[in-house]
């Protein structure tokens, strides 16, 4: 059910204006103040014979007057803002209203100070029967509540209680009593009036309404519970609230609003709120907790809209579901939030969150670390961290792609440089990020450091693929290599070389020096060989005493023959190991592509069996398409250009 369609619940079938119920208002008032103008113009004429000094009630009457005018121009402005709306501000509501009462009673009560009450037993008569009636008719029109009456029948009376209890009349020593019952049953009044204007009827119930009223309430939503109340006391309801509040509807029927709530300081707090939203013509939303008859709670969303605003006090119309399993739900949920940020807080991770453009905006490190490098990056895109260089691109493709499909991810490897120092490596996984209308907000995750475990595999990629005590490429790498070369020479017509060593005495450094000592001739002589090549040829190991050099991007053939003449030259120049001098023969054979052979393999092949041709001819000698060449330390190399 709609709250447009609650117009069927009005008086008529127009709408009322918004300023009929403070033209009524102020009728009221104006009404009032002209009835006591009257009854004080009555007073003064019925005391004045009786008092010595009738100036006194001509200066009583004077101070009424006025105060009964300024208080109706402070009804105005309480009930009508200057645009002509009604004023929406109930602290200024409450506190003008309780300074009314207050000053109206005091000017009534101040009647017994200015003479009557000590003037005559006729005059004593006479002041209580008016203070009486006064006190008891303006305890019957004041609707501001049970503080303002009791306000205003203290004020009236409290002067002539005080001269009755230190003076009292010789015909009524108990007058003080009297008083105090008088003031009791005044109150009584007052309550019970406002009782009767909320609730109209000695016995409200289902049967005393329209029945169309009625029928629409039982009718409407199956979880709507639907309330119409006049003030604050239910006028009626339907079967879905009485069963809300474990009730019967005509146990509901007239008691107050406030006996629904859970807590008094939530009605007070959710009556405030509606009463302002409401009088601005608004309709009031909240949830709150509500208390069955049973004392049990449960969670309720309340809207409320006024149906009749012309009425005093309005008609309105509260509609209210049962939210319980939705609360609890939210409640898990937030349980649920709560220990995983507490888990995360005892981790080692990263919690980030991108942007709908896939920058980094936020990072949150739990525990206490000074690592701020992935903080450094917000603003920019996770796929712009790697650094260029093997494999970058490709990493970068892969990262570019999961983001830009806003799904989730995981176990997504991102470099994260550091200017000259180490790079972190990062693990991250992330999900994505949609607001309550499906838009997409971005990606948030965790980020873990795996460098080590990145670095750890780097490592035994590289033993792999390396010699472990020289650092050379190995026979898998070097393999690797030479055919990429033939590939590249193939297409660009230029020649690859390949240079295979055998060291002749290796043994010997052995038996001499021990292990310790060859390990450290094998260093040596891999330092000497690089600087014999070029920095884009490659040096390998392949065995004990066994090395190759591939020279890459060669125009002619002899070359390689030139390189090696310089390494036979070179490595028998002595070696120092163990405080001794050594020098050492090599046996060397060179093979190029194409002239030698057409693939990686037979070209090593060749150059394997040339080498131990060397060898078996006496060794340092090098081995070559053209023959043998043998060298010392004191001939001269192939002055042949070598690129």
């Amino acid at each position: 059910m709609k709250l447009g369609s609650l117009s069927l619940f009005r008086q008529d079938s127009s709408r009322a204006r918004p300023d009929r119920g403070n033209t009524v208002a102020l009728d009221h008032a104006r009404r009032i103040q002209i009835v006591a103008q009257l009854t004080s113009i009555a007073a003064v004429m019925a005391l004045w014979p009786h008092v010595d000094n009738p100036l006194q009630l001509a200066a009583w009457w004077m101070g009424l007057t006025i105060t009964l005018t300024v208080l109706q121009h402070l009804t105005r402005p309480l009930l009508i803002q200057h645009d002509g709306s009604p004023h929406d501000d109930i602290a200024l509501q409450h506190y003008v209203s309780s300074a009314g009462t207050l000053a109206g009673g005091a000017a009534w009560g101040s009647l017994a100070l200015v003479g009557p009450y000590h003037a005559t037993p006729q005059s004593q008569a006479i002041l209580f029967m008016i203070l009486c009636s006064i006190t008891l008719a303006g305890a019957g029109v004041i609707r501001h509540g049970r503080s303002a009456s009791a306000v205003f029948i203290a004020a009236c009376l409290l002067p002539l209680f005080i001269l009755s209890v230190v003076s009292p009349p010789s015909a009524l020593p108990e007058a003080g009593l009297w008083l105090m019952a008088f003031a009791l049953f005044a109150f009584g009044v007052s309550d019970f009036q406002r009782g009767h204007e909320t609730t109209p009827g000695t016995h409200l119930d289902g049967a005393s309404l329209p029945e169309t009223r009625q029928t629409l309430l039982d009718n409407a939503n199956a979880n709507a519970a639907i309330v119409l109340s006049r003030g604050n006391r239910v006028e009626i309801c339907n079967r879905r609230f009485a069963e809300l509040m474990n009730h019967n509807e005509e146990g509901i029927t007239g008691r107050r609003l406030a006996d629904a709530f859970e807590s008094r300081s939530d009605w007070r707090r959710h009556a405030r709120a509606a009463s302002n939203t409401l009088r601005r013509g608004g309709t009031y939303h909240c949830s709150t907790r509500l208390q069955r008859h049973d004392g049990s709670a449960f969670w309720a969303e309340i809207t409320g809209q006024v149906v009749d605003s012309g009425d005093s006090p309005a008609q309105i119309v509260w509609v209210a579901f049962d939210i319980t399993d939705r609360m609890m739900a939210t409640a898990r949920e937030e349980l649920v939030g709560a220990q995983l940020h507490a888990l995360i807080g005892k981790s080692a991770d990263w919690y980030w969150q991108t942007d709908t453009q896939h920058r980094l905006m936020h990072v949150t490190r739990h525990i206490d670390m000074s690592d701020d490098t992935l903080k450094r990056k917000l603003g920019r895109k996770w796929w712009q961290f790697h650094r260029p260089g093997r494999g970058a691109r490709a990493r970068q493709s892969e990262l570019r792609e999961a983001f830009e499909n806003a799904k989730g991810f995981r176990n997504l490897t991102v470099e994260l440089p550091d200017g000259d120092t180490a790079p972190l490596w990062l693990s991250i996984c992330g999900t994505p990020r949609f607001d309550e209308h499906g838009a997409f907000l971005g990606h948030h995750g965790i980020a873990i450091n795996v460098t080590e475990e990145v670095r750890r595999t780097e490592r035994i990629r590289h033993l792999a693929y390396h010699d472990a005590l020289t650092g050379l490429p190995n026979r898998r790498l070097l393999t690797d290599r030479l055919t990429q070369a033939i590939s590249r020479a193939q297409r660009y017509r230029e020649r690859v070389g390949l240079i295979l060593i055998d060291l002749d005495d290796f043994r010997r450094i052995n038996d001499l020096g021990g292990h310790a000592a060859g390990d450290q001739a094998l260093l040596e002589i891999s330092d000497l060989l690089r600087s014999c090549v070029r920095s884009c040829d490659t040096v390998a190991r392949l065995g004990s005493d066994e090395f190759v050099i591939l020279l890459a991007e060669l125009e002619h053939a002899p070359a390689a023959e030139q390189v090696a003449a310089k390494i036979l030259t070179t490595l028998h120049t002595p070696l120092a190991f163990q405080g001794s001098r050594n020098s050492l023969s090599t046996s060397i054979g060179v093979a190029v592509f194409p002239e030698d052979a057409g693939s990686a393999a037979s070209l090593i092949e060749m150059a394997d069996a040339r080498m131990y041709r060397a060898k078996r001819r006496g060794g340092q000698r090098i081995e070559s398409r053209d023959g043998a060449a043998a060298s010392s330390p004191s001939s001269p190399a192939p002055d042949f250009i070598y690129r």
